[in-house]
């Protein structure tokens, strides 16, 4: 379980950051809300939350006074600052701790979701600095030779895509060791540290993300008391899944459904996220070969298609409803109501005032 503890004494932040924050993808399962310092410090106790998020200005114990007491007491959980406008800049230069990130307010959703990624890798530093987490010092020299070959294998295993391979090696590897190797607790740790380093390396390799595997920092994250076996299984069905991913995505790139893509910007277009940047991500093929093939196809390029849509919707709302064009604006996928007013006219000719008045 995973726990963010958000501290804020306006309750339209803490729905905001609630809702901005994309759980599944940064594996937090739980959200704790405090109003000001003091009520943070008794969750903190109670909750134990693995990272905070913490405004500044709040009654009582404020944000800096919070802060101190994180430092003196509670340095191993990472912490995240939000603060206003005008009070950021001296928000940054005031606070001595070693915060993660400062994030001003209103927060953005990518900058939210990016420093609380931050939070997360940084949690996973201090866990694995703990005593016994780092070093592995075997009796038998030759067990460092049994790993060393294990973890070339392995990691050319995840390379090459060889699913095969990998549960070979790890299958030889658990055969060579002995029961009173198997069973030192920080050989399981080591290797839990050998197997982020190369899966870090894979994901590297093969461009891709976590997330696009379909993993979380949870499924990653050392177990405590973690039998070897369980640890290399685990480990065995992870590159499995990440061989599998990556080979299915590496397919799916060598073929494009238009039909689907084409179905899917229907469904979409309205979104204020939907973007060839996006769309070419989703359905993992490149934003050129998207472009050329799309137009090829319907006669425009997928922005255009974007734009038409989104004309097209917004035109029958102006035509049959009495909704302020802002309201407009927004349900069909702009935010700002002057740059919407500018595509409608460059698209029709004319404003959707006139529109609606004829």
């Amino acid at each position: 379980m995973t726990t963010l503890l958000v501290v804020d004494d306006e309750t339209w932040t803490r729905e905001t950051v609630k809702a901005l924050i994309d759980m599944d993808s940064l594996g937090i399962t739980k959200l704790v809300e405090a109003t000001n310092g003091e009520e943070a410090i008794n969750k903190i106790i109670s909750e134990k939350p693995d990272f905070i998020m913490t405004d500044m200005k709040m009654p009582g114990i404020d944000g800096i006074g919070l802060l101190e007491i994180i430092e003196k007491k509670f340095d191993d959980i990472p912490t995240i600052v939000l603060s206003g406008y005008q009070d950021f800049m001296y928000t940054r230069q005031a606070i001595k701790t070693g915060v993660i990130e400062y994030l001003p307010k209103p927060v953005d959703e990518t900058e939210l979701n990016e420093a609380l990624k931050k939070a997360l890798i940084e949690k996973k530093k201090i866990e694995q600095q703990q005593p016994g987490y780092q070093f592995y010092m075997p009796k038998q020299p030759e067990v460092l030779e049994l790993i060393e070959t294990f973890r070339q294998t392995a990691a050319f295993s995840l390379k090459e895509l060889n699913a095969n391979q990998l549960s070979t090696s790890i299958h030889q590897f658990l055969e060579k060791l002995h029961d009173e190797i198997k069973n030192d607790p920080s050989l399981t740790v080591y290797l839990h540290q050998v197997f982020l380093v190369l899966l870090e390396e894979a994901l590297k390799e093969h461009k891709v993300s976590l997330e696009d595997i379909g993993l979380h920092w949870n499924d990653i994250k050392y177990c405590d008391n973690q039998s070897l076996d369980n640890e290399l299984m685990r480990q065995m069905s992870i590159g499995e899944k990440i061989i599998s991913r990556v080979d299915e995505i590496r397919k799916q790139k060598t073929k494009i459904n238009l039909e689907e893509i084409k179905q899917y910007l229907d469904e979409y277009s309205s979104s204020q996220h939907i973007s060839l940047e996006v769309i070419a991500k989703k359905f993992y093929v490149s934003k050129e070969y998207l472009t050329t093939s799309f137009k090829k196809k319907y006669g425009c390029n997928v922005t255009e298609y974007i734009i038409a849509s989104r004309m097209e919707k917004a035109k029958d709302l102006v035509i049959t409803t009495t909704l302020q064009y802002k309201t407009i604006a927004e349900m069909v996928g702009y935010e700002d109501v002057s740059y919407f007013y500018r595509v409608f006219k460059k698209f029709y000719g004319c404003s959707p005032g006139t529109i609606r008045k004829t």
